[in-house]
């Protein structure tokens, strides 16, 4: 076995407990920077990772052959995203916290037009870290927003500490997560926390596409939410 493959399959088994950059790659490989950014340049291509604003995931590819599940939470996550999928035709991921970023745990539809466009490093930047933010603690809610100077990856997503504490207040009062091209011009995304009776880290349930097919009947798709977290 090549010592590239090594790399390859060591960066995916990393990615499949948190999101990363590529320094922080780069640094727990012990390869140089270049080197993983074209390794990860490939792995997009075969759809074994995504690029999530400055930070990879693990892609659909990987995920469909991950197979440690003791709670089969993956199992019911397919689930809820192909009943998503399916009854609004958007796209429909499962997220759970994963370090500072987010990581799919299923996903059923297109991915293509998810590719952002600006890096951005916070879970506010989008509408499923929002839903994800909004059920921590608030110690740890108030650490994460802990920043300065305060980063927006558009002119469309929350300008400050106070427009994010609404949001997430918003959502622990039981309503959806929304955003329009906060992060990716002319997408949109439905989201709300998705609990689970086990102990587990949060996890949420979004609807995704563009924002003109969100917005042709937007009540039935945050319904459609709605109902795949209550199912």
């Amino acid at each position: 076995m090549t010592s590239s493959l090594l790399r390859g399959l060591r960066a995916l088994e990393l990615l499949g407990s948190e999101a990363l950059g590529v320094s922080e790659l780069a640094r727990r490989l012990g390869v140089d920077k270049a080197g993983v950014s074209r390794m990860l340049r490939q792995l997009h291509t075969d759809g074994w990772v995504l690029r999530t604003g400055s930070r990879y995931v693990l892609g659909e590819r990987a995920l469909t052959m991950a197979t440690t599940d003791p709670a089969g939470v993956r199992r019911r996550a397919a689930r809820v995203a192909a009943e998503l999928h399916e009854r609004t035709g958007l796209t429909a991921v499962v997220l759970r916290l994963a370090g500072d970023g987010s990581q799919p745990v299923a996903v059923a539809g297109p991915t293509d037009f998810l590719e952002p466009d600006e890096p951005f490093e916070h879970l506010w930047s989008t509408a499923g870290g929002v839903a994800l933010l909004a059920q921590l603690p608030d110690a740890d809610l108030d650490r994460r927003l802990a920043v300065s100077p305060w980063p927006r990856p558009s002119g469309a997503a929350p300008r400050d500490v106070a427009a994010v504490r609404r949001l997430v207040r918003s959502v622990r009062a039981g309503a959806v997560a929304e955003e329009r091209s906060w992060t990716i011009a002319g997408v949109g995304c439905v989201a709300l926390p998705w609990p689970l009776l086990e102990p587990a880290p949060p996890y949420s349930v979004l609807a995704v596409g563009r924002a003109e097919d969100l917005d042709r009947d937007a009540e039935a798709v945050r319904q459609a939410v709605r109902d795949a977290v209550a199912g």
